[in-house]
């Protein structure tokens, strides 16, 4: 069987672990760096017949691929032993609302019960950040988003580049959070680019890049490129999934960290809740047409055993997306735990997913424009009309 992913800390040495209990079934590792678009290649994948045994998925490539009955309902495997047989059945071993998030792209409408992934690690979205930086500039970890911005504002006079934006890869998370807060509870049948609480989320970001944290080279930055500046003390803040980008600061940094949770939006708002970087991330699918559907099936069930997850935690930074006792006495992951336990919203509720083309010229056209100055607020919203699936 073929096992495809972009998730570095899945190699080939994980991958062969398979083997120690199914020594006749051989694995081969697709992996496809971060820099090449995944979501073109399932799709040139899919139009060819040749998708993977088993691979990561999210987003529009996910729900394109479930309405194309490409992916395989997990249904019944969920009812059987986990890989490790630590519980009763292989859903009982997930924390649930990861589970619940794993389908998260689609609404509840579009299931009618099936379940097409089932989710690998838990990824919440928090900040490290340099305490040097923070005490040059007078600063503390913001506590709301007045806060955040103040914080902008002061890093950026005191000679730092205040946030991380990562343009090229998590650019379109800040709109993300927003929605997530001024959208929650709406309809999907309902709606439209002209949304009021849809363009309050797009000014949101306009507000942060106002107040000037980011710099406009940041707009095509990668994760590398990212790192490289936290870590050489040019950008104060780094927001980030833990895994091994963490593992890496964490190790490369020649300065005092610290760490803090993403505040809401507003005085009064709830928490984010991380639908951007959370159970609707990380999510493994089984190739509905799979040769070796059986084989296809243990791998997954494998690949979120107590054996694995415990492992990845404490060697690359994960947060296991199974119920295990896991303590870590490194404090930075403390925020991103905690980060993780308060849930996973379903977008899809409020928000139609986008085409994958859709979703290239949102995060490389109209977010950038926007944080540019390009766009308005209005202006953006409205560039999106047309580039969601048509509720």
């Amino acid at each position: 069987i073929t096992f495809q992913t972009w998730w570095a800390y899945a190699n080939q040495s994980l991958v062969d672990g398979f083997k120690a209990k199914y020594p006749k079934v051989n694995v081969k590792l697709q992996f496809v760096p971060p820099a090449q678009t995944y979501a073109t290649k399932l799709q040139t994948e899919a139009s060819s017949n040749t998708l993977p045994d088993v691979f990561a998925a999210q987003g529009a490539p996910l729900v394109a691929l479930a309405h194309a009955k490409q992916l395989y309902n997990l249904n019944d495997a969920l009812a059987t032993k986990p890989y490790d047989e630590t519980a009763s059945t292989w859903k009982a071993s997930f924390v649930g609302s990861l589970l619940d998030g794993s389908n998260a792209s689609m609404a509840p409408d579009e299931t009618n019960g099936e379940t097409y992934g089932v989710p690998f690690n838990a990824i919440s979205v928090a900040v490290v950040y340099n305490k040097d930086a923070y005490a040059k500039a007078g600063v503390t970890p913001p506590k709301d988003f007045a806060g955040l911005l103040s914080n902008c504002k002061a890093l950026k006079a005191a000679g730092y580049i205040p946030m991380s934006l990562t343009g090229a890869n998590w650019g379109t998370w800040w709109p993300s959070l927003a929605m997530d807060q001024t959208m929650r509870g709406e309809k999907v049948a309902n709606f439209s680019t002209s949304d009021p609480n849809y363009v309050k989320a797009y000014a949101t970001v306009k507000e942060m890049a106002d107040a000037g944290c980011w710099s406009s080279s940041q707009i095509t930055t990668d994760i590398a490129a990212e790192t490289s500046l936290f870590l050489q003390q040019k950008t104060a803040s780094f927001v980030t999934v833990p895994e091994n980008f963490l593992q890496a600061v964490d190790a490369g940094a020649k300065f005092p960290l610290g760490s803090w949770q993403l505040p809401g939006i507003a005085d009064n708002a709830v928490s984010p809740v991380h639908t951007l970087g959370g159970g609707n991330a990380n999510v493994i699918v089984v190739n509905a047409h799979s040769k070796n559907l059986s084989a296809a099936v243990a791998f997954a069930k494998y690949l979120t055993s107590t054996e694995v997850e415990t492992k990845l935690a404490k060697e690359d930074f994960t947060i296991p997306s199974i119920n295990v006792n896991l303590s870590t006495s490194n404090p930075l992951m403390a925020t991103w735990v905690k980060a993780a336990k308060d849930g996973f919203a379903n977008n899809a509720s409020f928000l139609p997913s986008l085409t994958p083309a859709g979703q290239t010229k949102w995060q490389t056209v109209i977010v950038p424009q926007l944080i540019l100055g390009q766009l308005t607020p209005e202006q953006a919203a409205a560039a999106t009309n047309g580039l969601y699936v048509t509720p």
